[in-house]
């Protein structure tokens, strides 16, 4: 194994055991060269809403199913707006106290990120109430936007249920109206598990013999990985997928270390190149020592390779096909290149000033008390971040020499 390889996945164990006995103590890595500092940033969005005392308990009792939501009035960033479906949507956020929503609209809703001003009539409210700091998702989208992987509109926000704050939120636009109306896309899927197809949506002007070839698309991804090798397989696989930049985001959860990230990924169909690309979804497992699944297995194929997860299928035969994973590596280094120090450190730092004034607010970070991390508070998260940040400059320095060295 290469020497500096050999430094970066001994050290992996050891940085993380860094960041989870921080205890709020200011990380001591060069952190002159990250700026975390209050930008005089504003809460930008503020959803609301009132029910009855008996629905609200019933929301906050509930634990693991979805829960409709009957408000009696909705205000978001002022305007009073009338909504035809609330709902708790969700997995593993639905058993905990802080539940992320599921709004339908009779007319739009207008939030903001920054310069950004985006309206929706359907769109989410997120909890984040697995993301530590609340900072994961944020600093994943920011990264991935930069790396042209991402373009959904997102930004932070305070709900509030009866007057009371339910804690920081983000609003998130739905990935099936991103991609069929702003791309024009006939069919989405979600993948899951095993190769499956968790949820899929198809325009309304799709028809039913056109949603039946996309599914075929998608089980023809998977069905060419025992016929082909090599070129050949690259080839197959680039009818159906756009493979370059399928690649790419697994070079970047690789970089992140992104503990589940397998059944978290939309395909949408691009109409102009008539085949998949993808939409990825849900960063709060970043940073983590190893994936969620499969550890044991995945180690034993990956050994000294730079890659995470080997649990699905396309992925497992991308790193251990010889050709597959040179083009992977390349995407690997174009992906470093985008993500240049310059550019991570105004992620990190915007991230930063945007949280600031949230947890500046007594009633809404104390609503921390409720979620997986608990007890936030800005020096712990001033403190996370530096040594996050050195982490990812460090790795990607000996990322871009090993590549330099291996072309």
């Amino acid at each position: 194994m290469n020497l500096n390889l050999k430094i970066v996945f001994s050290l992996q164990l050891f940085s993380i055991v860094i960041i989870l006995n921080s205890n709020g103590q200011t990380a001591q890595l060069n952190d002159d060269k990250l700026n975390l500092t209050d930008l005089g940033r504003e809460i930008e969005n503020s959803v609301s809403f009132n029910l009855t005392n008996l629905n609200y308990e019933q929301i906050k009792a509930t634990s693991g199913q979805k829960v409709s939501v009957k408000a009696i009035t909705l205000i978001i960033n002022g305007d009073t707006l009338e909504p035809t479906e609330i709902k708790t949507r969700g997995k593993s956020t639905l058993y905990f106290r802080r539940k992320s929503y599921s709004f339908s609209l009779k007319s739009e809703a207008s939030f903001r990120h920054g310069k950004r001003v985006e309206s929706f009539k359907k769109f989410y409210v997120v909890s984040l109430s697995m993301d530590k700091h609340y900072s994961s998702n944020r600093l994943a989208f920011g990264m991935m936007e930069a790396a042209k992987l991402f373009d959904l509109f997102y930004s932070y926000c305070e709900l509030r249920i009866n007057g009371n704050s339910e804690g920081i939120c983000m609003i998130i636009e739905r990935p099936e109206d991103w991609a069929m109306k702003k791309k024009g896309s006939p069919v989405i899927i979600r993948r899951g598990y095993n190769n499956s197809i968790d949820k899929i949506k198809t325009d309304k002007k799709t028809e039913s013999e056109k949603a039946k070839k996309y599914k075929s698309y998608f089980r023809q991804i998977y069905r060419s990985l025992n016929k082909y090798e090599g070129e050949e397989l690259y080839k197959t696989l680039s009818n159906w997928l756009d493979m370059n930049l399928y690649m790419k985001w697994l070079a970047f959860n690789f970089f992140v270390r992104d503990g589940d990230y397998t059944d978290e990924v939309y395909f949408f169909v691009d109409p102009l190149s008539d085949k998949f690309s993808i939409i990825p979804w849900d960063y709060d497992d970043l940073f983590s020592i190893a994936p969620h699944e499969g550890n044991v297995e995945n180690r034993k194929i990956l050994v000294d390779k730079l890659f995470f997860s080997t649990e699905d299928l396309l992925d497992k035969k991308i790193v251990t096909d010889p050709y597959l994973y040179k083009i992977y590596l390349i995407q690997l280094g174009e992906l470093m290149q985008q993500l240049s120090p310059g550019v991570i450190k105004s992620v990190f730092e915007n991230t930063y000033a945007e949280l600031y004034p949230y947890y500046s607010n007594n009633e809404i970070i104390s609503q921390s008390k409720y979620d997986r991390y608990k007890d936030s508070d800005l020096l712990t998260l001033k403190s996370d971040m530096l040594v996050l940040y050195e982490q990812l400059i460090f790795y990607r320095n000996i990322y871009l020499k090993y590549l330099e060295e291996n072309k």
